[in-house]
């Protein structure tokens, strides 16, 4: 009984400590996946765009094929 007040609170900072420790692990996990979320998001959008453009190119290098095999 002997025990003072800062010794009876060190169990309940350790305690608050440990609770802070792991709401901090948690938001890195949560904000880890955010970030594999978004990058996973402008990556199908990359796709996507370079899709877009290589048909795009494709179909104006056919017309130009056509135009060059039609001159000859």
């Amino acid at each position: 009984m002997g025990m003072s007040q800062s010794t009876a609170a060190h169990p309940a900072a350790d305690n608050e400590t440990i609770a802070e420790v792991r709401q901090l692990i948690e938001n890195l996990r949560d904000a880890a996946q955010d970030g594999r979320d978004l990058a996973r998001r402008y990556a199908d959008v990359l796709v996507k765009v370079v899709d877009e453009y290589c048909v795009e190119f494709e179909k104006r290098a056919e017309a130009a094929l056509a135009r060059l095999e039609a001159d000859q």
